[in-house]
C-alpha cells in the first residue's frame, strides 16, 4: 500500500533527522545561539503593554504585577548633568544623597539598602570629599557598592592592594561557601578592581556588578555567584608529587596553561599516572618557564610550572540585595551548581509594624473596575524557601519585565532624578527630616543618561542602563520571576515528538495539506510555548524543534515526490495498455496502489468472440482480413475503456476484458451489461456500412465472481490479468451462445447483481465443467437505464 509504505518511510526519515538534530544538539552551538533570539522574542511579546487614555496627553498604564513595588532607581540623568555639572561628581554630592536617606524622623521607615552603582576605586584629589562620603556611608549603614570582576590578572605592582581592598569586603560582608558541584570548572576572573578600603569597611555589603555577554554581545544573564581566583604560587613541575596537598574546603585548586593562554585542571588527589599525564601534556602544549640562576643574563634551564589558585565565591550584587531584602546573609546561602541557589526562611519587613514576617509574593494581582477601585484584592502566597534556577556556571537568565525606562518617559520601573535627593538643605537632626521618603525600598542610583561611563548595553528589549539591568535581575529574584529551561530529557522528547508528528502528518495527507498543518502546527507550538513563557516563565527550546519540524516536512516531501513520480510511471507503464487514461489517472490518486501479485476480489469478466471467422477469413486476403479486424477491435475496445472497463486481452478475434479491478467498482456487474449491449449497438452499425460478406456476428459471456486478479506470468514478461473457476465460466458462456442462438448470455451471478436494472430470457440449468452445481444462465436482452 502507497500509504504504508510511505508512512514507513516517514517513520525511518523522522528517526534519522531525530538523530541528526540531537548529534547537531550536543555537538554544536547553533541552536543554542537561535535559542537566543527565540528568547528575546519571548521578552518583546511578554512585554506589549495596554494603556488608556484618560486625557490628552495623560495615559494610564496597568501595573504589572510581576514587578516588585520595592524597587527604586535613583538616576543620574541629564537634567541631574544639567543642574550640578560635569561627571564624575564630587563625593561631596554623593554623601549629601546617602545622608538624605539616613536622616528620617522614624528610622523604622528607613529604605532597606542603598544601593551605589557607582565605582569607588580610587581617591578624588581632595581628600575630604572621600571623607565626607565615608562618614555619610557609615551613618546610613544600608549602603551597597559593587566591585567589577576582570578577566585578566592585575599589574604585579597593584596585586597586592587590589586583593587586599577585596579581603576588607570579604571580612566585612562575607563570602559563599555552601558550594556543591563541579566549582572547578566555573569561568574565573583574575582581575579585580575592589572599592578603596575606608569604603570597604563603611559599607553594608557587597556584591560583584558583571553581567554575562553572550556571542551576540547581549546581556541575559547574571553570574549569581561569582569564583575570583587568586594565585598563591608557582610550582615547577618536579616539585609535584603525589605527596603535594592542597586544601578543598578553602577552594585551592591546581591548573595549567597552554600555549594559547587556556587553563586546564588538574585532578586531584595526585596519582603516579596522573603526574605521568601531566609530564606529556605539559611538554606538548605548555610553554617552559626560562630561568636565570646565577643572574648574569644567561639562561641557565627551563621548567613547566603549575599554578596554584585560591578560589573565593562573590555573590552578584543583585544577590546581595535580595538576601538583605529577605534578612539574609551570604553564609545563609546554598549553592548547587547546574540547579540552584537556595535562600532559606526568607523573611520581608513590614514598615508599618516594624516586624519581619515570612517573605511573601502577589500569587494573583488585584482586580480593579473602570476607575481603579479594587474589586477584589490580591492574592498573596507564602514563600518558606526560594531556590533560583542556575546553570553549571551559576548564571541566572534574567527576565525583563519592560523595555528600557526614561527619566522623563516610559518606565518600567520607577526612576527618580538624582538631583531630585541632592538639592535643598540637609537637615543636621534626623528628628527634624521627613517621616520617610522610601519605606522598605531597595535603591539602585547609577547613571542614566547617554554617554555617562559607557554604562548603556544591549539587552533583549534595546540598550538599557547597568543600574537598571541590575534592577530587572534583582526583580527576577525578589517577585520569583525565574526562567527555568525545561530538563534536558523533556527538551529530547518534544523533539521526537514533534519530529515524529510532522512526519505522520506528511507521510499520510497531500502535500498541501501537510504543508498547511505543518506550518499551523508549528504556529500553535510557538504560541504555546510564549504562552508557558509568560504565565510561569518556563522556556521550551523551540529553534531545534521548529527546524526539525520543517526538515522533516521537507525531507519527507522530498521522498514523496522522487517516489511518487517513480510509482505514476511505473502505473502508466503498467495499466495504460489495459485501461483508459483517466482511469490510470485515478489509480495514481488512488491512496494506495494496486496489489501486485494476485489478490482475490469480487469482480465480473466479459468474454466476447465473432461467430464464423474461420469462414470469413478465407474470403480475405490476410492484409483486408488485418484492417477488418482492427477496424471492429478499435470501436469494442473504445466502448469497453469509455464504461471503465480493463482490457485483459485479445486472442485472435476474442476480447476478454473485466470489470472491478484496478479500479474498485461497487457496479462491476452492471458496467459489463451495458458494455454488452452497447457492443451490439455498435456492431449494427458497423454491419450496416459493411458488405454483406463482411458483416460479422459475435457472442458475449458474463459472469460474476471471486477470482484471482494481478500480475501474473515471469519476473521479465507480467501481465495483469484473471485466474480461477469463474473466469473459466465466462468463456464458457460465450460459446454456449451457440448452443441457444443467442448473443449475450449472463451467469447467475451477474443476473443477482443487476436484476432490478436489466431485462432477461432465462435460458436453462445447465452443467459446466468445474461445476457441481447447475449454473442458471439468462439471456441479456436489454438494459433499463445504461446512462
Amino acid at each position: 500500500m502507497k500509504r504504508i509504505k510511505t508512512g514507513c518511510a516517514g517513520f525511518l526519515i523522522a528517526t534519522g533527522i531525530f538523530l541528526l538534530f540531537l548529534l547537531l544538539k550536543e555537538t554544536t552551538a547553533i541552536f543554542d545561539r537561535w535559542e537566543l533570539k527565540v528568547l528575546d522574542t519571548h521578552f518583546k511579546l511578554k512585554t506589549l503593554t495596554t494603556s488608556r487614555k484618560i486625557k490628552e496627553g495623560v495615559e494610564v498604564r496597568a501595573q504589572n504585577p510581576n514587578i516588585s513595588p520595592d524597587i527604586l532607581i535613583i538616576g543620574i540623568d541629564f537634567r541631574t548633568l544639567s543642574d550640578i555639572g560635569r561627571w564624575p561628581f564630587d563625593r561631596s554630592v554623593h554623601a549629601k544623597l546617602v545622608s538624605r536617606f539616613a536622616r528620617i524622623r522614624d528610622q523604622q521607615q528607613r529604605e532597606r539598602a542603598l544601593f551605589l552603582d557607582i565605582f569607588f576605586v580610587e581617591p578624588q584629589e581632595e581628600a575630604f570629599n572621600d571623607a565626607l562620603l565615608v562618614k555619610s556611608i557609615e551613618e546610613n549603614g544600608r549602603v551597597f557598592l559593587d566591585t567589577v570582576l576582570e578577566l585578566n590578572p592585575p599589574p604585579p605592582a597593584y596585586e597586592e592592594v587590589l586583593h587586599r581592598r577585596q579581603e576588607t569586603l570579604f571580612e566585612e560582608y562575607g563570602l559563599i561557601t555552601r558550594i556543591e558541584g563541579d566549582w572547578e570548572s566555573i569561568p574565573a576572573f583574575y582581575g579585580l578592581q575592589p572599592p578603596l578600603i575606608p569604603y570597604g569597611k563603611a559599607a553594608k555589603g557587597y556584591g560583584h556588578a558583571n553581567f554575562v555577554e553572550d556571542y551576540d554581545k547581549v546581556f541575559r544573564r547574571q553570574p549569581l555567584i561569582a569564583k575570583q581566583s587568586r594565585l598563591v604560587r608557582l610550582i615547577p613541575l618536579p616539585e609535584l608529587t603525589t605527596d603535594f596537598s592542597i586544601d578543598r574546603s578553602r577552594f585551592e585548586r591546581l591548573a595549567w596553561v597552554d600555549m594559547e593562554g587556556r587553563e586546564h585542571p588538574i585532578p586531584y588527589p595526585l596519582t603516579e599516572e596522573i603526574l605521568r599525564k601531566l609530564q606529556v601534556e605539559m611538554e606538548k602544549k605548555a610553554p617552559p618557564k626560562e630561568i636565570d640562576l646565577d643572574g648574569d643574563g644567561t639562561i641557565d634551564g627551563e621548567f613547566f610550572v603549575v599554578r596554584y589558585y585560591r578560589d573565593y565565591f562573590l555573590p552578584a550584587i543583585t544577590l546581595s540585595l535580595a538576601l538583605e531584602y529577605m534578612h539574609k546573609r551570604p553564609s545563609d546561602v546554598e549553592v548547587v551548581l547546574g540547579e540552584y541557589i537556595r535562600i532559606p526562611d526568607p523573611q520581608k519587613y513590614n514598615p508599618k509594624t516594624g516586624e519581619w514576617e515570612p517573605y511573601t509574593i502577589v500569587a494573583r494581582p488585584a482586580e480593579t473596575d473602570e476607575n481603579g477601585r479594587i474589586v477584589k484584592p490580591a492574592e498573596e502566597k507564602t514563600i518558606h524557601e526560594l531556590r533560583i534556577p542556575i546553570d553549571e556556571w551559576g548564571n541566572m537568565i534574567i527576565n525583563y519585565m519592560g523595555p528600557p525606562s526614561s527619566s522623563d518617559g516610559y518606565q518600567t520601573f520607577p526612576v527618580r532624578p538624582y538631583v531630585g535627593y541632592v538639592k535643598g538643605a540637609l537637615p543636621e537632626d534626623p528628628s527634624k527630616g521627613p517621616r520617610a521618603i522610601a519605606p522598605n525600598k531597595i535603591i539602585m542610583v547609577g547613571p542614566f543618561a547617554k554617554g555617562m561611563a559607557a554604562d548603556e548595553k544591549p539587552t533583549p528589549l534595546g540598550l538599557m542602563y547597568g543600574v537598571e539591568i541590575h534592577a530587572n535581575a534583582l526583580n527576577t529574584i525578589l517577585m520569583s520571576q525565574f526562567i527555568i529551561p525545561i530538563p534536558w530529557w523533556a527538551d529530547i522528547v518534544f523533539l521526537l515528538g514533534i519530529i515524529y508528528f510532522i512526519a505522520f502528518l506528511s507521510s499520510r495527507k497531500s502535500i498541501l495539506l501537510s504543508a498547511i498543518l505543518t506550518v499551523l502546527s508549528l504556529l500553535v507550538m510557538f504560541l504555546a510555548i510564549t504562552v508557558a513563557f509568560d504565565l510561569s516563565g518556563v522556556l521550551v527550546p523551540f529553534s531545534s524543534t521548529g527546524t526539525a519540524g520543517l526538515f522533516t516536512f521537507f525531507a519527507i516531501v522530498v521522498y514523496r515526490v522522487m517516489t511518487e513520480e517513480r510509482d505514476k510511471r511505473r502505473i502508466r507503464e503498467m495499466f495504460s495498455k489495459y485501461v483508459s487514461p483517466r482511469v490510470v489517472d485515478q489509480l495514481i490518486d488512488m491512496e494506495s496502489l494496486p496489489e501486485l501479485g494476485g489478490v482475490d476480489k469480487e469482480l465480473t469478466v466479459f468474454f466476447s468472440d465473432i461467430r464464423g471467422f474461420t469462414t470469413l477469413s478465407e474470403t480475405m486476403t490476410p492484409q483486408e482480413l488485418v484492417n477488418h479486424l482492427n477496424e471492429y477491435l478499435t470501436v469494442m475496445t473504445d466502448i469497453i475503456l469509455d464504461l471503465e472497463g480493463t482490457l485483459d486481452k485479445y486472442v485472435g478475434d476474442e476480447i476478454m476484458c473485466f470489470w472491478g479491478a484496478p479500479i474498485p467498482q461497487e457496479d462491476h456487474a452492471l458496467r459489463a451489461c451495458i458494455c454488452a449491449i452497447r457492443q451490439m449497438k455498435a456492431l449494427e452499425e458497423l454491419n450496416a456500412k459493411w458488405p454483406p460478406e463482411k458483416r460479422l456476428n459475435i457472442g458475449i459471456g458474463i459472469n460474476s465472481g471471486i477470482m484471482t486478479v494481478g500480475n501474473m506470468g515471469s519476473p521479465g514478461r507480467m501481465n495483469y490479468t484473471l485466474m480461477g473457476d469463474n473466469v473459466n465460466l465466462g468463456a464458457r458462456l460465450e460459446g454456449t451462445n451457440k448452443t441457444y442462438m443467442t448473443n449475450i448470455i449472463i451467469s447467475e451471478y451477474t443476473y443477482s447483481l443487476v436484476k432490478d436494472k436489466v431485462i432477461v430470457r432465462e435460458l436453462d440449468n445447465i452443467r459446466v465443467k468445474g461445476k457441481n452445481k447447475p449454473v442458471l444462465i439468462y439471456e441479456l436482452i436489454d438494459v433499463r437505464d445504461d446512462s
